[in-house]
């Protein structure tokens, strides 16, 4: 009986031959103040109002508004916005924070019992307690936004009317 294995010869690695890169022209720098470009955008599109389009008609707009830069243009928006602009955005933030940790909190129970199904109670609080915080504390966090939200005061008119 011969105990020595047999040695098997190794395969030789095939050489590839890879095809050369091609070769690209470099890269200019092109000043934006000499490019104008213009996108075709379907007439159904859902797009963003452009600033321009939101403040004033083009035909009854001052050639003072039309020289105004962009910043400027923005920053005269803002100040147009008031506290009765911004309810809807505070309520639908404030909802969608309760939403989410709702949603947060149901997709870790339904993890803990699928994926250890022998844990028990205390064991599950103890191993998964700082998830389960932090989601609470995001519901709880809508629902101070919401509170807020429900105990302003309406803006009172000059007739004194609520």
């Amino acid at each position: 009986m011969d105990w020595q294995p047999e040695r098997i010869p190794e395969p030789t690695p095939e050489i590839l031959e890879f095809a050369d890169p091609e070769v690209l022209p470099p890269l200019e720098l092109v000043l934006v103040k000499g490019i104008s470009l213009d996108l075709e955008v379907p007439q159904d599109a859902n797009l963003p109002i452009a600033l321009a389009d939101v403040s004033v008609p083009s035909f009854q707009a001052d050639a003072t508004e039309v020289q105004m830069p962009l910043m400027e243009q923005i920053k005269q928006e803002l100040q147009n916005v008031g506290d009765e602009d911004l309810k809807p955005a505070r309520i639908q933030m404030g909802l969608l924070f309760i939403g989410v940790s709702a949603l947060l909190l149901m997709s870790l129970l339904l993890y803990i019992t699928a994926m250890h199904p022998g844990l028990t109670v205390k064991q599950q609080m103890l191993r998964y307690w700082s998830e389960y915080v932090g989601f609470v504390g995001l519901g709880v966090a809508g629902l101070m936004m919401l509170g807020r939200e429900a105990m302003r005061s309406p803006e009172i008119s000059e007739e004194g009317d609520r």
